[in-house]
């Protein structure tokens, strides 16, 4: 298995001086419906290899144009590599589902829903009405922000906390998304882990109204990035309707086939060689292969 690939370039000093790191060029952007198509939950990573510090900047720039409801800062995220923390820490992270892939992962990205974004929130509203986001053709004015937007919406969103943490969260999980999609792009592997939140509360300095959401592990992947192939997924029209939901979205035959062309749609795993990588994989970091 080839786990590292040296950069081509047609200029020979640069080749002999190469040093091994990873640049903007060797990462000119692909395809979304590639990326879609390719990302993965890695669960084997090489664990001497950091990650460049520009491709955390490069996901979280990513992460931070992602929708978000009121032009609110929902998501706060912490990257930590993992030679920062003490033995101690990492045991304490751990849950029955994050073992040796934590050991393996040179940087976390700790992830949190602010139940707080929504304050502030008519402020940005007029904001975006300034900048031509909202029109009164629509029914929006400064008034209608703070008659209507705000004290029938986000003041009593704000007062009821399992509302507001639902909102925080699910306008969160758009920011992750586009971080893991990013770092797909970026030939990073990721995965998404639940954590022992207390064990690192106090390290990284978590306000209390920060509410956990995903540890995410973050490393070049040991696996072949394809990770045995696709995850199956029930079909479409089990979770997508048209109109009501006794009506399902039927797929048709030619976008399907048009997706498999762009790469969003590719072999269900797993592959055929999958269960001799995962093998491999096992004895070559000394852990169980049954």
């Amino acid at each position: 298995m080839k786990l590292e690939t040296r950069p081509q370039t047609t200029s020979a000093t640069a080749s002999e001086s190469w040093d091994g790191q990873e640049r903007f060029e060797d990462h000119p952007g692909i395809d979304l419906w590639k990326v879609i198509g390719d990302r993965r939950a890695i669960r084997y990573f090489l664990p001497y290899r950091p990650v460049e510090r520009w491709k955390i900047e490069m996901m979280f720039q990513a992460g931070h144009r992602s929708s978000r409801a009121i032009n609110g800062s929902f998501i706060k995220t912490v990257a930590v590599e993992r030679d920062s923390l003490d033995p101690e820490t990492l045991e304490a992270l751990k849950t029955p589902t994050n073992t040796a892939d934590l050991e393996m992962a040179p940087l976390y990205l700790f992830t949190y829903a602010d139940r707080l974004a929504p304050l502030g929130g008519p402020v940005r509203l007029k904001d975006l009405y300034d900048r031509g986001a909202f029109a009164p053709a629509l029914g929006w004015s400064h008034e209608f922000i703070d008659k209507v937007v705000d004290q029938t919406i986000l003041t009593p969103l704000a007062k009821t906390e399992a509302d507001a943490i639902w909102i925080s969260s699910v306008e969160a999980a758009q920011a992750i998304a586009h971080m893991l999609l990013a770092a797909t792009a970026l030939g990073l592997g990721t995965c998404c882990k639940s954590f022992v939140a207390d064990a690192i509360k106090e390290r990284l300095k978590v306000p209390d109204h920060c509410v956990p959401i995903w540890m995410i592990l973050v490393g070049y992947p040991a696996e072949n990035p394809q990770a045995g192939g696709q995850r199956p997924r029930p079909p479409l029209e089990d979770d997508y309707f048209w109109g009501n939901f006794e009506t399902p979205f039927e797929p048709t035959s030619s976008v399907t086939e048009e997706l498999k062309r762009r790469r969003l749609l590719q072999p269900t795993a797993p592959y055929p060689w999958r269960d001799a990588e995962i093998r491999h994989i096992a004895r070559a970091f000394g852990l169980p292969e049954e």
